[in-house]
């Protein structure tokens, strides 16, 4: 399967702030990811909101390796229309999203690449005037051979929320990008990949 250079977790633990900062180029999450890793339900903590899009994409392993080398190597999400760019070829792990509710500075934060679930975990940078983490992974049930695409966005609205009507197109927007991500998952993959 194809995979994203730089997605993989540092395997260095890293405990001067400084030098971990000036190791990503001095740009920093614009959230606390440990807040959203809290054990137990998936819930948005306190401030957040969250939308999760669930769907079944068939069933087998082909499906499941097929829908893979989609998400890892981010067809779906071109296709979906969620336009990526590389932001620095020294921090292959720092994207521009060219659409939707995370427009701007973007970093792959997580991956997991396991034999019955594979996901990519995107967070938006400092200077992004969303505060979000979108998460998608894929699962094959071991018993019934069924695939299922979960896409789950958490964020916290955006100060000018205080706008009537601003919070709900914040959430449709998110859904639409969600449930846009799980149909081109589910779609025939097309040679590309969603890094311009």
């Amino acid at each position: 399967m194809a995979r994203l250079p730089g997605v993989e977790p540092n395997p260095e633990t890293v405990t001067d702030r400084g030098h971990r900062l000036a190791r990503l180029g001095g740009r920093a999450l614009s959230y606390q990811r440990s807040a959203l890793l809290l054990p137990g339900p998936c819930r948005a903590p306190a401030g957040w909101r969250e939308v999760t899009v669930v769907s079944e994409l068939g069933r087998g392993l082909q499906v499941f390796d097929t829908a893979s080398d989609d998400l890892m190597g981010l067809a779906a999400h071109h296709r979906a229309g969620i336009r990526m760019a590389r932001a620095d070829p020294e921090l292959p792990e720092d994207i521009d999203v060219l659409d939707g509710p995370m427009r701007g500075p973007c970093r792959f934060v997580d991956r997991t690449d396991e034999s019955l679930r594979q996901g990519l975990v995107v967070g938006t940078l400092e200077g992004n005037p969303a505060v979000a983490e979108h998460r998608c992974r894929l699962d094959l049930d071991p018993h019934t051979g069924a695939v299922t695409a979960t896409v789950r966005t958490t964020w916290r609205p955006r100060a000018d929320s205080v706008i009537p009507g601003a919070g709900r197109r914040e959430v449709r927007a998110y859904r639409k990008m969600g449930e846009r991500l799980v149909r081109a998952l589910g779609e025939t993959p097309q040679a590309g990949s969603g890094i311009v």
